[in-house]
């Protein structure tokens, strides 16, 4: 199933319709609709450490903290996703449509890889992401080892950085904020790389 909806193209509206009515998420990349699946364990532990380690670094920033039920507009015409961990530190502005909010302006976004997503994420939604006027970082989070990798907006340039392993930080320039991996991966037997 996940395959045929991957083929069917649709546009924007017609998918916003579409997934109003349905009992689980979906996402839309290039017009192609995409189930959202359940995430493991690692995925979920992973989530909630790191938006309760971003949420008590930013709070009293101007910074909201989402987790995955907030969809996010990349662009008007084809992509609608749900990063797993997404930071807005502007007055956020939103879409409404039917009984759902959609963020359109996010300031930070965290994927945590998966073997069904990681192609995705790295490919279609890092090239997109990447283009949204407001991003200043885009991170994509392992579950199966100790390893951050985050793209990081100076001026109009993106900057590649990887933190690895437990003694490893998160830095996060564009809020002068930082993360200790070992917060972020606390309690969980990974690899240590």
């Amino acid at each position: 199933m996940a395959e045929q909806l991957a083929e069917y193209l649709v546009g924007a509206d017609e998918f916003l319709e579409w997934e109003s009515q349905q009992p689980t998420k979906y996402e839309l990349i290039d017009n192609r609709i995409y189930p959202m699946t359940g995430a493991s364990r690692s995925h979920n532990f992973i989530s909630v450490k790191l938006a309760t380690a971003l949420d008590k670094r930013l709070s009293g920033r101007g910074c909201e903290v989402y987790t995955s039920d907030m969809r996010v507009q990349v662009d008007d015409t084809g992509t609608y996703t749900y990063p797993d961990v997404v930071v807005v530190c502007d007055e956020p502005r939103f879409r409404q449509y039917v009984t759902q909010d959609t963020l359109l302006n996010p300031t930070l976004l965290f994927e945590i890889l998966s073997p069904s997503t990681e192609l995705i994420d790295r490919n279609q939604k890092y090239k997109q992401y990447l283009q949204i006027p407001s991003l200043t970082g885009y991170f994509l989070v392992a579950q199966t080892k100790l390893l951050i990798q985050s793209y990081s907006r100076i001026g109009e340039d993106w900057f590649y950085r990887a933190a690895s392993g437990l003694e490893a930080t998160l830095v996060i320039a564009a809020l002068d904020c930082e993360i200790p991996l070992s917060e972020i991966y606390q309690q969980m037997r990974l690899a240590d790389d």
